[in-house]
């Protein structure tokens, strides 16, 4: 994409994917090993999480524990913006992580002595999954600036997927061998890893790549409200507070049509191995979509970005979102939902992932680290909660079957495809000179407007 002078070797072999600037080699490699190491510790639990509640509740009880999540979070945002506000933003990545793996020690107690864990680690797991991978995101910007952030986050996104293909694949080989217990304390190990690894991420960034802090005091009711506040100001935030509330309503009933399908098959294949066959099978599941996602992120997303643009990246997956359950609809098989929700999922843990995450990076720190927190978790998890919601009414008033849930996300689906539009409407009103817009380069231009705070 660029000239190689001055590069290293490791830089040289980066601008295959990327513009890469002398020096910014060790950041991306550093951000990246940081990346894999959270992806595989969350990845070698996501399995356990999956059978322990299906082998103790089904699909019906999974459903409504991902509802519990959101009214949880209306607790703990406003907790968490206190507590950062006492933090230095290069430890929030590491505390964040210790606590989780100590609570990981916990909950293998917890599990020994005889509790059953099914529908509180189910709970625990799910925050953890979108608590830490929004710390690194955060993190993650407020160590680059605008355009190198546009031109990096790309290329450092693949440590992610390449995190959690490795840690889907770890936790299928152990699961029978560890079993649950050990699959989650190797999960503690590694998220230390990651704490280590965030220490020195300050040092190796270049200083022409480096993020400009600003030191904006927020309002009073901020301060109260923390990441609400701060969503509340923004038309632009709160759209995009809408997209990930979408997303994850139709993600979440997907994977309920996924898991009840999967349930009935266990219990009439493996009566007596259930857990092991749904392990296994989630095993595999994750693993292909952290492999798709994977190829996705390496060899597209970047250029993707670069070519296309920030806009119009945002725009693919809620399309294929769309097109894929309109043909689930029209063509209702087991297979097809699986081969489908491991694209779009793809598309969502790296494209779509990649693509928000830089829709903050023209943002002030406080929407970097309160909004980007109270977006990726209450709002991410309220999806989850109108999901719920959504499963109830459907099972237990209307009773309707799995394929009614279906025609659902595909209204959904449309919806968020035009909300995913206004977004870039507004990133391209708010950030792109008007000389820019006309040519259509979306993503280069955000680059030297510096750190903006949001305002209505």
């Amino acid at each position: 994409m660029s000239g190689t002078q001055g590069l290293n070797a490791a830089e040289r072999v980066l601008s295959w994917f990327t513009k890469v600037r002398p020096g910014e080699g060790r950041c991306v490699l550093l951000l990246c090993l940081q990346a894999l190491t959270l992806m595989t510790a969350y990845y070698l639990i996501r399995p356990v999480r999956e059978a322990l509640i299906l082998t103790e509740g089904g699909a019906e009880l999974r459903s409504y524990a991902v509802g519990v999540q959101a009214a949880l979070l209306i607790l703990i945002i406003p907790a968490y913006g206190m507590l950062i506000r006492r933090v230095d933003s290069s430890r929030v990545f590491q505390r964040a992580c210790l606590f989780f793996a100590c609570n990981l020690v916990i909950l293998v107690l917890l599990g020994q002595s005889g509790v059953r864990l099914g529908f509180p680690f189910f709970i625990w797991a799910s925050i953890f999954g979108v608590m830490v991978v929004t710390q690194f995101w955060a993190f993650a910007s407020d160590l680059l600036n605008v355009a190198s952030g546009q031109r990096l986050f790309g290329v450092i996104a693949i440590g992610l997927s390449c995190g959690a293909w490795i840690g889907a694949r770890l936790s299928t080989a152990g699961f029978e061998l560890l079993g649950p217990h050990g699959l989650m304390l190797a999960s503690a190990a590694v998220l230390i890893g990651a704490a280590i690894l965030s220490r020195y991420a300050h040092s190796v960034v270049p200083a022409g790549s480096r993020s400009v802090p600003t030191t904006d005091e927020p309002p009073r009711s901020a301060q109260w409200l923390g990441g609400f506040a701060v969503i509340g100001r923004s038309r632009y935030l709160v759209c995009i507070a809408a997209l990930v509330l979408l997303l994850n309503w139709v993600t979440s009933t997907g994977e309920f049509v996924l898991s009840d399908w999967l349930a009935e098959t266990a219990r009439r294949e493996a009566p007596h191995a259930q857990a092991a066959f749904i392990g296994q099978f989630m095993g595999n599941y994750c693993a292909s979509i952290t492999l798709v996602g994977f190829l996705i992120q390496l060899l597209l997303v970047s250029r993707v970005m670069v070519v296309a643009g920030l806009v119009r990246a945002l725009m693919v997956t809620p399309i294929a979102f769309f097109a894929g359950y309109l043909l689930i609809g029209i063509v209702p098989v087991f297979a097809l939902v699986q081969s489908v929700l491991i694209v779009q999922r793809s598309l969502d843990y790296s494209l779509l992932n990649t693509a928000r995450s830089a829709l903050l990076l023209p943002t002030s720190r406080e929407a970097k680290y309160h909004a980007k927190t109270a977006i990726d978790t209450f709002f991410y998890r309220a999806g989850d909660l109108l999901s719920t919601l959504s499963i109830f009414v459907g099972l237990k008033l209307i009773d309707s079957s799995r394929m009614q849930f279906v025609w659902l996300i595909i209204v959904l689906s449309a919806t968020m495809t035009l909300i995913a539009w206004l977004i870039g409407r507004e990133y391209s009103r708010r950030f792109v000179p008007a000389d820019d817009r006309s040519a259509g380069s979306a993503l280069g231009a955000a680059g030297t407007r510096g750190s903006v705070l949001l305002q209505q």
